[in-house]
């Protein structure tokens, strides 16, 4: 079943006070390459949006079953980027 990604108004107010759009979220969501956590109810995504920059989107489940909500989203620093970048370059998560 696809996972379905939901906004709120705080959604909205915590992308565009990290200096992102939602759709810069959306990218990220949507794209390939991911690295996720989920871990219980909170799924962390990383991944790069259209313009190549790493960011990294915080979301809650719902109760819904495979419907996310949205919490945060922020750019990447250089250390999680290398991170990511490992992850993908060995295969590993670790």
């Amino acid at each position: 079943m696809k996972e379905r990604y939901r906004f709120d108004e705080a959604s909205y107010d915590a992308i565009a006070s990290a200096g992102l759009h939602w759709m810069d979220v959306q990218d990220v969501l949507d794209g390939k390459p991911l690295v996720r956590h989920h871990i219980g109810a909170v799924l962390r995504v990383m991944g790069q949006d259209r313009r190549d920059r790493w960011i990294l989107v915080a979301l809650i489940e719902e109760a819904i079953d495979n419907e996310f909500l949205v919490v945060s989203a922020r750019f990447m620093d250089t250390a999680e980027i290398a991170v990511v970048e490992r992850i993908f370059r060995e295969g590993t998560e670790s």
